[in-house]
């Protein structure tokens, strides 16, 4: 809920925070403004109910605690849920899509070009969820043994994953550049080049991403389908696939599967080289 709240608070007051936001102050419009911008977003239809979900929760607290009048409330849980395919959507990019991203980072100025090629191969080689990306902090990252930490991930669960050495040496040349100070990993970047202490937001995060698909034309994606990619990529790679689901934080390994991308080919190829004698 924690996670839906704050990409909710991002939408509402763009780049607020879950604890910053007033949300005694929700109201229809408001709830219909964070669904209309995550389908806008194309996020799965789990992930706008979870939200919905999440905001109609906060409004009965806020209603119970005689901050929200009854009004308010009977109009926000008139909000309809999304309706449609909740089956795996999304696609995994291929390597030379992801090349041709970090080569067209290179046409932005240092700061933001190590900022963004550091974030684009910390998606895809860690599975982080854009909400855990953006809340890394400086000391959250060991580049010197080649570990992040993912503190209260999804369900409020912690996970240590081990970087390859690509995404190491990119993010020391990331934190070279940005400096020693502490604070959030990713900073926004202002459009003289400079990195100050405000926090990216995932909304920021979204922004960038398209930005660089562009440059590259590359085919749309969504931040959630560079997680699709790591696990593709480590299930392509013969990985078991419960260590790819401790990997990938998932409580259960029914959802992990549904992130697997390799397509009816694969599927066909291990169909003929079955054999039973």
């Amino acid at each position: 809920m924690q996670s839906q709240l704050r990409r909710c608070a991002d939408i509402l007051s763009s780049g607020g925070t879950p604890d910053s936001y007033p949300w005694h102050t929700l109201d229809y419009a408001s709830v219909m403004r964070v669904r209309a911008c995550l389908l806008d977003a194309e996020y799965a239809v789990a992930t706008v109910n979870m939200a919905l979900s999440a905001l109609k929760s906060v409004a009965g607290a806020a209603f119970s605690m005689g901050l929200l009048d009854a009004d308010r409330l009977t109009h926000i849980r008139s909000v309809r849920r999304i309706s449609g395919d909740a089956r795996r959507q999304g696609r995994a990019l291929d390597s030379s899509e992801i090349r041709a991203m970090l080569d067209a980072a290179t046409g932005y100025a240092v700061l933001r070009s190590q900022r963004d090629r550091a974030i684009l191969l910390l998606l895809c080689g860690a599975g982080l969820r854009a909400g855990e990306l953006v809340a890394l902090n400086v000391e959250d990252v060991d580049v010197t043994t080649g570990i992040v930490w993912v503190r209260q991930g999804k369900g409020r669960k912690s996970r240590e994953i081990h970087l390859a050495r690509k995404v190491c040496t990119q993010l020391k040349r990331w934190l070279k550049v940005r400096g020693g100070h502490d604070g959030p990993l990713f900073s926004r970047i202002s459009r003289a080049d400079r990195s100050g202490h405000q926090r990216l937001t995932t909304t920021g995060l979204t922004g960038l991403l398209r930005q660089l698909c562009e440059l590259a034309a590359v085919e749309y994606f969504t931040p959630h389908d560079l997680r699709r990619t790591f696990i593709t990529q480590l299930l392509e790679q013969g990985i078991d696939i419960n260590i790819v689901r401790q990997l990938a934080g998932h409580a259960d390994i029914s959802t992990t599967t549904r992130y697997d991308c390799r397509g009816e080919v694969v599927v066909q190829q291990a169909s003929r080289g079955f054999s039973c004698w």
